[in-house]
């Protein structure tokens, strides 16, 4: 089982996914890589280049050095007799029905766009503002309500090689048949109360900075071959608004720093991964429906993070759906000493996550006919709905779920969270405060514990029995489970320090006793026999919080039982 949980090398293989090194032909291939790619990297050194010598230089607020309008530059104040578009010879375009060719600036430029406006280019950016000699680029777009403008191009549809902010109550289309979309070599911001729709070839929105999205209408990203959303520093979705992203043969959303996403709707589609950011996932009030599909190798991810946490919180409602061989709808893992990692915390929400081998059906078929008619035993497939894993040197893993519903199903494992070691004191933990495990009938927090190669696995999973197992396969363990909080009369607020209980110390287990002399303590894992639920809140008789995810699951009944029916095993 080991495939599953190996250290992800992105743009290599699936994370999870074992796969032997490329032959000599392939290597040379993948060195050489695509001419998009290449450029990008020079693009982006000489980005950094010039962000360094720009720190060097006082800092000066300047207009735009020149503009290029329809293929003519004008050094000074220009505009044409129809009306269609006017430069103040500063930092002000106004585009009004315009129809033509390429916008090109050095330096600052505002694009203020009112009525129909269209900008088609081939071989070149449609839209491109570059750092001049005395300022860096920084492209900002602003449109009136009613407004649109509507950006085509072989190449990227909208490029700064500085910054790009996106603004006001227009609407936004920009499409690349050939590169991205929309593209910012520093951080890009869309806000406001418009809409923005960008597909690409190759990216649909993507910067080598941050990308906040603080929007109240809708945005949509779509992108054939790389990512829906990619950003190469942190993504912000705030708001109230809709963020769509999906990707024909990528991740719909990466980011190699965070996802934060507050009060806002996230709907994502993408392949191998749905939502991948490598230092954290934080979904605060959030609605979020997520699916990811197998990719080259045969894995997916609905929701993953490398060397941080998956937080979900105050009155979030998660969706999450990963089908391919090896699959999981939530994601965690951490084996770097000084990086967080390897938790994932659920509180006052409610959750859906599922893994499946085939969506449709119940798992790997064990043996199958190759085209000699030969027979031969496939590979057993790895499918887990919620799963949490670190390695000796770090906080061993835990997952946490408070005061929520949780919807999980694998057809390896529904929940399974474990640590390894070299010595098996380390052990991953399932805690479940003020809720009950309704399903399986008589289901617990049961130990896990398997020595492979010389190194201890040690964990726990939801299942059946008081026996510690050593194998995910075995009908002791769930494939199913259902979480749930008590029904309460009164309903209070969300307890913030709640939210990341402490949870860095191992708790106690058969594994892993006690230490002489400490203080006891209560259980934390709660479990249902014959509608009687036990735990540490339950016993104590605080029910009270439960009412927020009772609050919570009047409006989200839907996600609850949703396409359960459509996905229900034979």
């Amino acid at each position: 089982m080991a495939a599953l949980f190996t250290t992800p090398k992105r743009n290599d293989t699936t994370a999870g996914t074992h796969v032997a090194e490329p032959d000599v032909r392939r290597r040379i291939g993948l060195a050489h890589g695509s001419r998009r790619r290449v450029t990008r990297r020079i693009v982006s050194g000489a980005v950094c280049a010039l962000t360094v010598s720009s720190l060097l230089m006082p800092s000066v607020s300047l207009a735009a050095e020149w503009v290029k309008v329809g293929g003519n530059k004008y050094n000074t104040a220009a505009s044409d007799e129809a009306g269609t578009w006017s430069w103040d010879g500063a930092d002000d375009l106004k585009l009004n029905n315009y129809n033509g060719g390429e916008i090109q600036a050095a330096g600052k430029l505002n694009v203020n766009y009112s009525g129909t406006n269209i900008v088609t280019a081939e071989w070149i950016e449609s839209i491109n503002v570059s750092h001049g000699t005395n300022e860096n680029a920084e492209l900002n777009i602003q449109g009136d309500e009613g407004g649109t403008l509507s950006v085509t191009s072989t190449e990227d549809a909208i490029l700064s090689t500085g910054n790009i902010n996106i603004d006001g109550a227009g609407s936004v289309n920009a499409t690349s048949t050939g590169f991205d979309a929309i593209n910012a070599g520093g951080d890009l911001a869309i806000k406001g109360s418009g809409n923005v729709n960008a597909t690409g070839a190759s990216d649909g929105i993507r910067a080598n900075g941050n990308i906040t999205i603080d929007d109240s209408g809708a945005v949509t990203a779509r992108a054939t071959k790389d990512k829906g959303i990619g950003a190469d520093k942190n993504l912000t979705i705030k708001g109230g608004g809709t963020v769509k992203a999906s990707s024909e043969k990528d991740a719909a959303v990466e980011a190699k720093g965070s996802l934060a996403a507050t009060n806002a709707s996230l709907n994502v589609n993408g392949v191998e991964y749905g939502v991948y950011a490598h230092k954290g996932i934080t979904l605060d009030h959030a609605n979020v429906t997520v699916r990811a599909s197998k990719g080259r190798y045969g894995g997916a991810n609905a929701l993953f993070t490398y060397q941080d946490d998956i937080v979900v919180k105050n009155g979030s409602t998660v969706d999450a759906f990963a089908e391919g061989e090896v699959s999981a709808a939530f994601s965690t893992r951490n084996d770097r000493p000084n990086e967080k990692g390897g938790h994932i915390y659920i509180s006052d929400s409610v959750v859906k996550a599922i893994a499946r081998y085939v969506e449709n059906g119940d798992g790997p078929i064990p043996y199958s006919e190759n085209q000699d008619g030969e027979t031969r035993r496939e590979p057993q497939g790895e499918n887990i709905g919620i799963i949490a894993q670190t390695s000796e040197g770090v906080t061993p893993a835990v997952i946490s779920i408070i005061r929520s519903k949780v919807t999980a199903e694998g057809d390896t494992a529904a929940i399974f969270v474990r640590a390894m070691s070299a010595d098996g004191k380390t052990i991953g933990t399932i805690k479940i405060e003020n809720a009950a495990i309704q399903t399986p009938e008589g289901g617990k927090v049961i130990d896990y514990r398997k020595l492979r190669d010389g190194i201890y696995e040690a964990g726990q999973a939801i299942g059946t029995g008081d026996a510690t197992v050593d194998s995910l396969y075995i009908k002791a363990v769930a494939k199913t489970t259902t979480i749930a909080p008590p029904e309460v009369a009164k309903p209070e607020d969300p307890k913030p320090d709640e939210t990341k209980p402490a949870e860095s110390k191992p708790a106690e287990s058969k594994q892993n006793p006690k230490p002489e002399g400490s203080k006891p303590t209560k259980a934390v894992a709660a479990s249902t026999t014959k509608a009687k639920t036990t735990g540490v809140l339950a016993a104590t008789g605080d029910t009270s919080g439960a009412a927020i995810v009772a609050t919570v699951l009047a409006g989200t009944a839907a996600i609850a039982a949703g396409t359960m029916a459509s996905r229900k095993r034979s």
